[in-house]
């Protein structure tokens, strides 16, 4: 994945170590919070949703999301 600054003024997104998971979480969290999707991956979401700090509602949406498609693919 690679650091986008839109959305993230205040820190230097050449810094951003994706293979420290803290940081990734972060980065999620801030992309998904101000609600630029684009360049995201989705299966690190879905992987790292429950430590997540993003809005409960939307969390849970997500959860749900991912869920009703583990179990249509498994059909």
């Amino acid at each position: 994945m690679k650091a986008d600054s839109k959305y993230i003024w205040d820190y230097d997104v050449k810094s951003i170590d994706f293979d420290k998971p803290a940081q990734l979480r972060w980065y999620l969290a801030r992309k998904i919070n101000f609600g630029d999707w684009k360049g995201l991956d989705t299966s690190l979401i879905e992987k790292h949703l429950g430590k997540l700090d993003i809005d409960p509602a939307l969390k849970k949406m997500l959860k749900d999301y991912y869920a009703d498609k583990r179990a249509k693919n498994r059909s």
